[in-house]
């Protein structure tokens, strides 16, 4: 009886219409917070140039936790580079159609996850979805991803964005954005929620890690631990800057 109600609350609470009304809720908050704030972007220029000059493809790496307001990261490099498309990685169960949904009003191309009966296989990513994700970033595209998301563990990388950005010739670079205030969430990712009136920090990373084909599994296990390593920086520095250090 209680698992025939959870699921019912479950399907209410997934469906079509009550998602679209929540979506544009967190859409309205997030555009309140954004523009009632003071905002640094930082050494953003210095990714634009880099770009600019080689034109390999980028795959910007942020962890779950700092998700909610990287979309207007997206959006501020859109604006100096008109030209870019931000695709983004979304799982298909019922939390990931959120996040979809969300960066969907955004205008990014969302990309889902795989798929089959039951949640617990709803969180990798199919052939057909690395096919897109490498096809985007060979055609100029920028992508953006949780590499520990969605379900865990906190601030681990999963391999197959590696793999990802090796096969696509992509740089990896990390991103973070922080708020003088904000509330932390009792999840597993302790999910940062900026508050109005705040100071926000967008803080990318200035060190770019370009993927050797030929890594033993050694290199790439010591690499997978530097990327985490520049992660975790690049949210500290975010952390500092929002709090000390804005202008």
């Amino acid at each position: 009886m209680k698992e025939s109600l959870k699921h019912k609350i479950r399907i209410f609470f997934y469906g079509n219409l009550l998602q679209q009304i929540i979506c544009f809720a967190i859409l309205g908050y997030m555009f309140l917070v954004y523009f009632t704030s003071r905002k640094k972007f930082i050494n953003l220029d210095k990714f634009c140039n880099s770009y600019e000059s080689d034109k390999i493809p980028v795959i910007t790496l942020f962890w779950h936790g700092r998700l909610m307001m990287i979309p207007f990261f997206a959006l501020k490099l859109k604006k100096l580079i008109p030209s870019s498309i931000f695709m983004t990685l979304a799982s298909k169960h019922g939390d990931g159609r959120f996040v979809g949904r969300i960066m969907r009003l955004f205008r990014f191309k969302v990309i889902y996850g795989s798929t089959k009966n039951g949640r617990k296989f709803s969180r990798g990513i199919d052939i057909f979805g690395i096919k897109q994700i490498i096809n985007g970033l060979k055609a100029g595209n920028f992508l953006g991803v949780t590499p520990d998301g969605p379900r865990g563990p906190a601030k681990k990388i999963n391999g197959e964005i590696i793999n990802i950005a090796r096969i696509a010739n992509a740089k990896i670079v990390a991103i973070s954005y922080s708020s003088s205030r904000s509330i932390k969430v009792n999840s597993w990712d302790n999910f940062n929620i900026p508050l109005p009136f705040s100071n926000l920090a967008f803080y990318c990373d200035d060190k770019f890690f370009i993927i050797d084909k030929a890594l033993s599994d050694a290199e790439n296990k010591d690499l997978v631990n530097q990327i985490t390593n520049q992660l975790n920086f690049a949210e500290e520095q975010a952390n500092k800057i929002a709090v000390n250090n804005i202008n």
